[in-house]
């Protein structure tokens, strides 16, 4: 992105400047900050020759002056109206699915972030697992580039190899270098806080506040870093529920701020996760409420992956009861989000900043209960667990949108530096900025032609202890030795939505086994057609993946 750099003083090794350029607005946007002794920069800002030497302006005063004049004449007519930069909100949910009815609790979000905007039906997570997937959204990097595997110290989670290489390059580093006030509160990745991930006392680069969650998601009985130190929290609703207290303190730091500078929020309150736990008025709620019966639900793997053609099928009752109460429950506690929802955009209302602030609403992944008979959990490759909601609202997006792009959650990082000025092609991620897509009138942009899905499998080395019958390799069994997940449970996908409707995968596994489906003609997956596909398809989609399994930055987009 080119801008006009005017200095605001003779000094100019010392001097503070400001940087126009076009927002997402329309608008030009000027905003100041400190000047380094960087001499061609200086001169790039006067328009002079790169290769002049700094003793000849340094002689001249007079040449300077004139150039600090046209420069500052140039810098006031184009920016006739000077604002600082959108503000920016991130709401990120843990296990929240679009396939499965997660949305239907949402009503106030759906009318006040997708009815005010836009929401996007095909959007997608690059990894259907917590810390991978927001490890993602952090780097804006697929998985075999970021290399968390799982939500394990050994799976790179929040470890320290993570911190020193991927989470100081993370967005939020960008947004300070644009003086962002920015904001986390929530979970972050489910190793962050213990003892081999740095405990509380790291705090990663790029926040302001920090009112991080200690592992994983809880709803009571846990423990934030705050700015780096130790906070214990009970079990009393006022003072201690997870989604409240993340809205509240988010509330806090809107009053605090300072208005002269633009904000970024990244709120992650705990809900849908496990342990399911409702807000008290919320805890009878969606009584006669079950899981959707339709599509692959209590349905046998067939022609799937080994891992899938395990589960007894049909479902035995004690299982469907159990997925049953999940989902009840899953949907009550969404209902607190729905009200932080509500409440926070009252107050940017109150304080006069919603106009100019871009709320953006999404899950880590998605989620299942009975598909495939697999009772409840995330990380297969199907579509209930890789696609998730994104709604946006904010400047410039038209009210009452839905839009068929496709988008990953790999885009946010990259969506979000768009929106506050930074040049793209100085960042170094794998997404692509959606913001042409939502906002067409202020951003040029192409759609991705097609995209990865990825996965590493996790399994104990040992027999589960739910199920030792079954040896090792695999884990999160349930009491009847339905598993959920295995070493070999390792794939790649490639999704298109552009040329057909297709989704083909490999694992990497000792049949090398393939799975391939056709979701216009059948949407739920229930059939692997990878015998009846023509081969110069399955040539053409398997050179897609291999492309797609290395990619790294701009060859992740500059795809044909």
């Amino acid at each position: 992105m080119t801008h006009t750099e005017c200095l605001t003083s003779s000094n100019f090794l010392s001097s503070s400047h400001f940087v126009c350029y076009s927002s997402p607005r329309e608008t030009l946007v000027c905003s100041t900050y400190s000047l380094q002794a960087d001499r061609s920069r200086v001169w790039a800002c006067f328009g002079l020759m790169a290769s002049s030497r700094v003793g000849q302006w340094r002689s001249s005063a007079r040449v300077v002056s004139t150039c600090l004049l046209v420069t500052l004449l140039t810098c006031t007519l184009r920016c006739s109206e000077c604002v600082k930069l959108s503000n920016i909100i991130l709401i990120l949910t843990d296990d929240q699915d679009v396939e499965m009815g997660g949305m239907t609790p949402m009503k106030k979000t759906k009318e006040l972030i997708g009815d005010a905007g836009v929401t996007f039906s095909n959007a997608f997570t690059a990894t259907p697992l917590c810390c991978p997937s927001r490890s993602s959204i952090l780097s804006g990097k697929y998985p075999h580039n970021h290399l968390v595997r799982n939500n394990s110290i050994s799976g790179n989670c929040s470890s320290v190899m993570w911190q020193k290489d991927v989470e100081s390059l993370a967005f939020p580093v960008y947004l300070t270098k644009m003086r962002y006030q920015t904001f986390y509160g929530g979970k972050y990745l489910n190793q962050y806080g213990s003892k081999d991930a740095g405990g509380v006392a790291h705090v990663p680069p790029g926040w302001d506040q920090w009112h991080a969650l200690v592992g994983n998601s809880q709803y009571y009985n846990y423990t934030l870093s705050v700015n780096g130190k130790e906070e214990k929290h009970g079990d009393n609703y006022e003072k201690d529920y997870l989604t409240d207290l993340v809205l509240n303190r988010s509330l806090h730091f809107l009053e605090e701020r300072s208005p002269n500078y633009p904000f970024f929020m990244m709120l992650c309150p705990p809900s849908p996760h496990s342990p399911w736990t409702a807000a008290p008025q919320y805890q009878k709620t969606f009584s006669d409420v079950k899981a959707p019966r339709d599509g692959s639900f209590n349905k046998p793997g067939k022609e799937k992956h080994w891992l899938l053609r395990q589960p007894v099928n049909p479902m035995p009752n004690s299982s469907i009861d159990y997925l049953d109460d999940a989902f009840r429950r899953r949907w009550q506690t969404l209902l607190s989000v729905d009200d932080m929802v509500e409440q926070l955009i009252k107050k940017l209302d109150s304080v006069k900043e919603l106009d100019n602030t871009y709320i953006i609403y999404t899950s880590d992944h998605g989620y299942h209960t009975g598909q495939f008979s697999l009772p409840i959990d995330k990380r297969q490759l199907y579509e209930f667990d890789i696609r998730i909601p994104l709604l946006v609202r904010g400047p410039g997006i038209k009210a009452k949108q839905t839009l068929q792009s496709p988008v990953m959650n790999i885009d946010l990082p990259m969506t979000i530096l768009d929106i506050a000025g930074v040049n793209l092609s100085t960042v170094n991620m794998d997404g692509q900025s959606f913001l042409p897509q939502m906002a067409p009138s202020l951003r040029n942009g192409t759609e991705r032609p097609f995209f990865l899905v990825e996965y590493t499998g996790e399994g104990y080395a040992s027999e589960d202890p739910s199920c030792p019958k079954l040896g090792p390799g695999l884990a999160h069994c349930f009491p009847d030795c339905v598993c959920e997940d295995a070493f070999n449970n390792t794939y790649a996908c490639v999704r298109t939505l552009k040329d057909g409707n297709l989704q083909y995968c490999e694992f990497a596994d000792n049949e090398s086994f393939v799975e391939v489906y056709n979701l216009t003609a059948d949407p739920h997956q229930l059939e692997n057609i990878v015998k009846k596909v023509d081969p110069s398809l399955l040539q053409i989609m398997n050179q897609r993946l291999i492309k797609l399994q290395s990619c790294m930055g701009d060859s992740c987009r500059n795809l044909k």
